[in-house]
């Protein structure tokens, strides 16, 4: 979908449990950042069900996840991942989005923003 980047990041395991780097150097590099969120996502959760009007968000999470993305002409998609996957998912302003934990365990996810909190406008929009 025109305005949604999914890349699956490289993930490190071993006994300790998981290490994976949730930003690109680019994207630290630019300086554009002006928000991190971090958030927990119960199983059967939803979080998002919004569009940014003028912020471009990345999305990144490990875990069983599926993410719905519906651009502004209304085409929607919906992208499933493993437990086994990390994702960053770049998301334009204007692409309405929404992510449900289909696992049975508790996970997280970590946002980066290149608008401060509350300084975008939020559209709802009904996507699960």
């Amino acid at each position: 979908m025109k305005g949604l980047t999914i890349e699956r990041i490289a993930v490190h395991r071993d006994g300790r449990g998981v290490l994976f780097e949730p930003i690109g150097a680019e994207a630290l590099a630019s300086g554009a950042l002006r928000n991190v969120h971090v958030a927990t996502m119960a199983p059967g959760a939803v979080r998002g069900g919004h569009r940014h009007l003028g912020a471009t968000e990345q999305f990144c999470f490990c875990g069983e996840i599926a993410f719905i993305a519906q651009d502004p002409l209304g085409n929607r998609e919906k992208f499933e991942f493993t437990p086994d996957e990390c994702v960053r998912i770049t998301i334009a302003p204007g692409i309405a989005h929404a992510a449900v934990n289909t696992g049975t365990k508790e996970t997280f996810f970590v946002c980066f923003s290149d608008k401060a909190a509350g300084t975008d406008p939020q559209e709802k929009v009904a996507l699960v």
